[in-house]
């Protein structure tokens, strides 16, 4: 089931990676590619659940991913993975990776990597000659974010975890932070995909 679960996210994010490749920067950090944006909240099939509510972001006081400075963050094993640290950081607590591959860059100049840990890739991009992290994906059931939602865990758990100040587009159940986004692809009332994403 892992294994199934596995490949299935590693194509989910292989797929948001090639068509963030395939759009045109419109300056505000979305894509104009025939498809309408990420940001859009509603298509007009989206769950009543949550349309029409925005409760404060205490609904659940054990929200964990974000500290003081209002960001998302991801936790494993005793180590915290921030979005937009450099990558030296993260294999400095997390270690050797299982894997690594790397492709040119589409929105900046040098190479995107791709590091897999057990249970979790992280991506960077390149900046001013480092490598930090702009996506981290958990890509089996074997991790959960802090609230403890993990692939394969129910809609209505979701919501019971962070509530329901999202916005909604084509299955994407998106949560910002600052200039961090925490993502729950869901389909079927199952999550089906976790990344945490930097706003850049």
């Amino acid at each position: 089931m892992k294994k199934r679960i596995l490949t299935f996210a590693a194509l989910c994010l292989m797929v948001l990676v090639l068509s963030a490749c395939g759009g045109e920067s419109n300056g505000n950090g979305s894509t104009q590619n025939g498809n309408a944006p990420v940001e859009s909240i509603y298509d007009g099939n989206a769950p009543t659940i949550g349309e029409a509510s925005t409760p404060p972001l205490t609904v659940n006081p054990t929200i964990e991913t974000f500290a003081a400075t209002g960001i998302f963050y991801f936790a494993t094993q005793g180590n915290t993975i921030y979005l937009d640290a450099n990558i030296d950081d993260v294999l400095g607590k997390m270690g050797e990776p299982i894997s690594t591959f790397d492709r040119p860059s589409c929105a900046f100049e040098g190479v995107d990597r791709f590091f897999l840990f057990a249970g979790v890739q992280v991506m960077t991009y390149p900046i001013n000659g480092e490598d930090r992290v702009h996506t981290i994906m958990l890509v089996d059931d074997s991790q959960t974010t802090g609230n403890g939602i993990f692939i394969g865990a129910s809609l209505d758990d979701l919501l019971s975890a962070y509530g329901h100040d999202y916005k909604y587009s084509y299955g994407l159940y998106i949560f910002t932070r600052g200039n961090t986004t925490l993502r729950f692809n869901v389909m079927n009332n199952i999550v089906q995909t976790i990344s945490y994403e930097l706003l850049v």
